[in-house]
C-alpha cells in the first residue's frame, strides 16, 4: 500500500502522454456508455492581461476576442495572476459575466477558505480557481480549484501539438494578450485555435465555462458555496444599542413578560407550556416540559436582569419551581421527568428526555452562577443519576423504561454542551473538525445535518446565548443564515424557521432548512416523522415565521435582514399576553391568541442579551 499511490501516478502519467493513437484513457464510470473508440475534452480559452497593460493593449483584445465569438470560439480573460501564489479567478456558477469584463481577482491567506472578491456580484454562489501546471491540478484543502494549463506566451508555442504538450485530459490555453497586438500573431492563434477545434476531440470553452462543467453542484457543495459567497456580509456580531433601540427592546420584553405574568400558577410557579386565549376557545395546556421550565428559568433570569421584577419576586419565583424538578425514581434511576403538571404539585409522568434535559441543565447551570440565587441548583442536579442515562459518550432518554439514543438530533450538540458545565463527558455528532481542513470539517458537519434533518434556529443560537458559540454551531448558522438571505434576495421571501407551536393539526412542528435537498428546502417535520408532515403541499400550507428566531438572529447577527425580521415581528406578532408563536409564511397572519413558553422566554433571553444586562454582561 505504501508504493500504490507512486505506482499509480506514474501509471496514469505514462498512459496519458502516450503518443500512440490507438492508447485512449477514459474514465472507469464512462465505459458502460461508449459506443465508439473515441471521446471528448474541454479546452479553455484564456487571455491574461499584465497589470501595467495599457488601454490600448486592452481594446486590442477585446476586439480580437469579439472576431473569435463570431467564429464560434467562447473565451475569457483577466489579469495575470501568475506571481501571486495566493490569488486567482473566483468563477462565478450563477450567471454569464458580460461580455468585456474580466475575471474577478481573488487572493487570500494560504491557511483559511477564500471569499469572494469585492468586485464579485453580491452573494452569487462560485469558486476560487489558480491556473497551475498539471501535475498541481485538483481541489485542494482550502477548496481552491488549480486548473491544468498550456502557457501560450509566444508565436512557436502555438506550433506544439496539444497532445504533446498535455496529453488527452482537459486543459486551459492561457494566452498573454500581448500576443494578439500583432496580426501576424492574431492569424497564427486562429489557425491554430481552428486546428484544435477540428481535431475531433476537443470543445473549446471560456475558462468560468470550463469550471463550471467540471465542478459537482450537489446539495451540499451548494450549501458550502453559499455560506462562502455570504460571508463577508453575515460576520458582523451586534453592536451596543442606541437609546431609541433600546427602549423599543425594553417594550418588546414586557410583551413577552405579560406571557409569564398572565399565565403562571401562584400556586406551584410553573407556567403552562401553551395559551390557547381566544374569547370562545380558552384553554391552557397545564403540563410542561424540562425543555420548558428550562426556558421559564431563563426567562425569570431576563426579567430581573431587565428589570421587569424585582430580585425578591425572582428569589420567590424560583423557590416555588426547584422543588417540582426533584425528579422521579424508575428503574433505579432518579431523573427529571418527561413532563410536568403546572397546576400540580410534583406531579408528572416517569419518562425521561435526554434533549429537553439538556435545555434544563443549560438553564441550572447560568442560574447557579447568577448572584441573587447563586448555587442554589447544584444540590437537585446532583441529585440525579443522570451519569446512568450517558453510554458511550452519547444520552439516552428513556421511553417506557426502554433507553433511546438522542445522538441523531439537532439538539444533541446543544445538549452535549449543557451535560458538559456539570462534568459529564457526552459525545456531540457535530463534532467532525479534528483532523479535517475548515472546507472538509464544514462539509463533513453538512452531511451529519443532512442526515439529522431540518435545522432551524433553535437550540443553535440558543449556544450563543448561554455558553458562547463553537465553531460548529457559528458555521451551520452562518448556513442558515445565508439561505434566509439568498431567499429574502431572489423571491421576497421572509424566512425565519426554528421549531415551534401552531394553532392547529399537528400543533407543534420543526421547521428548518434541509441540507441533504437540491436547492433552499425549508422542510418540515413533527414527533412522530409522518410523511404526510413531511410533503411539499403541508410545508407550502404551514411553513411560520417564528418570532424567537427573529429575535435570536437580531442577537446574534449584525444585519439589515435581521433588523427587518425584527420590524415584521413587531407588526405581526404582539398580542395581550406575549408573543404569538407562529407567522404563516403563505397567509402572513399571526396566530394572534395563541402563545406559548418557550417563544416569549427566548424573545427575554435574547433582548437580555442585546442589551447586555445581567451577571454576564460585557
Amino acid at each position: 500500500m505504501a508504493g500504490l499511490e507512486a505506482a499509480a501516478t506514474a501509471f496514469a502519467s505514462q498512459v496519458l502522454n502516450q503518443s500512440d493513437h490507438w492508447v485512449s484513457p477514459i474514465l472507469a464510470s464512462d465505459i458502460q456508455f461508449r459506443d465508439a473508440y473515441a471521446y471528448r475534452r474541454n479546452v479553455g480559452v484564456h487571455f491574461v492581461l499584465a497589470p501595467d497593460a495599457s488601454d490600448q493593449e486592452r481594446e486590442t483584445l477585446l476586439v480580437f476576442q469579439q472576431e473569435l465569438t463570431a467564429e464560434g470560439k467562447p473565451s475569457s480573460f483577466g489579469l495575470d495572476t501568475s506571481t501571486d501564489p495566493a490569488s486567482g479567478y473566483w468563477i462565478t456558477l450563477q450567471e454569464t459575466r458580460p461580455s468585456g469584463v474580466p475575471l474577478d481577482i481573488f487572493a487570500h491567506p494560504q491557511e483559511t477558505p477564500p471569499v469572494p472578491p469585492s468586485s464579485a456580484p453580491s452573494g452569487v454562489h462560485g469558486i476560487a480557481a489558480k491556473l497551475a501546471t498539471a501535475p498541481e491540478a485538483g481541489l485542494d484543502r482550502q477548496n481552491v480549484l488549480s486548473l491544468p494549463t498550456v502557457s501560450v506566451r509566444d508565436v512557436g508555442a502555438l506550433n506544439v501539438p496539444l497532445g504533446a504538450a498535455l496529453g488527452t485530459r482537459d486543459c486551459i490555453l492561457v494566452i498573454s494578450a500581448r500576443l494578439v497586438q500583432n496580426r501576424a500573431a492574431r492569424v497564427s492563434l486562429k489557425n491554430a485555435l481552428r486546428r484544435i477545434e477540428n481535431d475531433g476531440v476537443s470543445n473549446l470553452v471560456s475558462l468560468p465555462a470550463y469550471v463550471r462543467h467540471l465542478i459537482p453542484t450537489g446539495p451540499y457543495i451548494t450549501h458550502h458555496r453559499r455560506t462562502q459567497a455570504f460571508r463577508t456580509q453575515i460576520s458582523k456580531i451586534p453592536s451596543h444599542q442606541n437609546d431609541e433601540a433600546r427602549a423599543q427592546l425594553l417594550t418588546d420584553a414586557k410583551v413577552a413578560w405579560s406571557y409569564f405574568e398572565k399565565w403562571t400558577n401562584p400556586r406551584t410557579g410553573l407556567c403552562p407550556a401553551t395559551a390557547n386565549f381566544a374569547p370562545a376557545h380558552r384553554r391552557l395546556h397545564e403540563t410542561v416540559t424540562m425543555w420548558d421550565v428550562g426556558s421559564h428559568i431563563f426567562a425569570l433570569m431576563a426579567a430581573v436582569d431587565l428589570e421587569l421584577i424585582t430580585p425578591k419576586k425572582f428569589q420567590r419565583s424560583i423557590r416555588r419551581i426547584l422543588p417540582n424538578l426533584v425528579g422521579r425514581r424508575s428503574q433505579d434511576r432518579l431523573l427529571p421527568q418527561g413532563w410536568i403538571a403546572t397546576n400540580k404539585s410534583k406531579w408528572g409522568n416517569r419518562n425521561f428526555d435526554g434533549c429537553d434535559a439538556g435545555r434544563l441543565l443549560s438553564a441550572l447551570y447560568n442560574l447557579d452562577t447568577h448572584p441573587l440565587v447563586k448555587d442554589r441548583a447544584a444540590p437537585t442536579v446532583a441529585n440525579w443519576d443522570l451519569k446512568d442515562i450517558v453510554e458511550d459518550g452519547v444520552v439516552y432518554s428513556v421511553e417506557g423504561g426502554q433507553l433511546q439514543s438522542t445522538f441523531r438530533s439537532h439538539c444533541a450538540h446543544y445538549a452535549a454542551w449543557a451535560f458538559r458545565t456539570w462534568g459529564i463527558e457526552v459525545r456531540s455528532p457535530y463534532e467532525v473538525f479534528e483532523g479535517r481542513s475548515p472546507s472538509d470539517g464544514q462539509m463533513a458537519l453538512l452531511e451529519v445535518c443532512g442526515d439529522i434533518g431540518p435545522l432551524g434556529a433553535e437550540p443553535l443560537l440558543m449556544e450563543a446565548l448561554e455558553f458562547g458559540m463553537s465553531p460548529e454551531s457559528a458555521y451551520l448558522a452562518d448556513v442558515l443564515f445565508a439561505a434566509q438571505l439568498e431567499e429574502y434576495m431572489e423571491t421576497g421571501r421572509t424566512i425565519a424557521v426554528s421549531e415551534a407551536p401552531i394553532n392547529s393539526d399537528p400543533w407543534f412542528l420543526y421547521q428548518g432548512l434541509q441540507f441533504d435537498a437540491p436547492g433552499r428546502v425549508w422542510a418540515t417535520d413533527t414527533v412522530d416523522g409522518l410523511e404526510v408532515h413531511r410533503t411539499k403541499e403541508f410545508r407550502e400550507q404551514h411553513l411560520s415565521i417564528s418570532p424567537k428566531a427573529a429575535f435570536l438572529w437580531a442577537s446574534y447577527k449584525d444585519h439589515p435582514f435581521c433588523d427587518q425580521l425584527l420590524t415584521f415581528v413587531r407588526d405581526k406578532a404582539r398580542t395581550p399576553y406575549g408573543f404569538a408563536s407562529s407567522i404563516n409564511q403563505r397567509t402572513g397572519e399571526a396566530s394572534r391568541t395563541y402563545s406559548d413558553i418557550n417563544t416569549n422566554a427566548v424573545i427575554l433571553q435574547s433582548i437580555a442579551c442585546m442589551l447586555d444586562v445581567g451577571p454576564n454582561a460585557q
